[in-house]
């Protein structure tokens, strides 16, 4: 059988790349960052997928894993505001903003 031919796709249309919520880079592979980290959210009597996440690049990732404990992750910075707002963040985020893209590789 042929295919149509005409107004009608064959293929996909590709995804509009996804930015990460706090450097604003798009990024070509995101990772979603719990809000409240999974060992907190557990103690807390959360169900893992009851967590928020949101989509983050690995850099913005690794950088808050190794700056702030789970505790403080859960307690003071569990919404991407309170993450903005602290500045430690905020010249992580005016510094990877200038750095290149690179996949697999995390500038942290």
């Amino acid at each position: 059988m042929a295919r149509k031919r005409g107004s009608e796709s064959w293929y996909a249309e590709p995804n509009p790349p996804e930015v990460c919520v706090l450097c604003g880079r798009e990024a070509p592979a995101l990772t979603d960052h719990h809000l409240v980290p999974k060992s907190q959210g557990r103690r807390q009597g959360v169900k893992l997928g009851e967590i928020p996440t949101v989509k983050m690049c690995p850099a913005c990732q690794g950088f808050l894993s190794k700056t702030f404990s789970n505790a403080e992750l859960a307690n003071e910075l569990n919404t991407v505001g309170a993450l903005q707002a602290r500045e430690e963040v905020q010249k992580f985020v005016k510094w990877v903003q200038k750095q290149p893209l690179s996949k697999g590789v995390r500038v942290y």
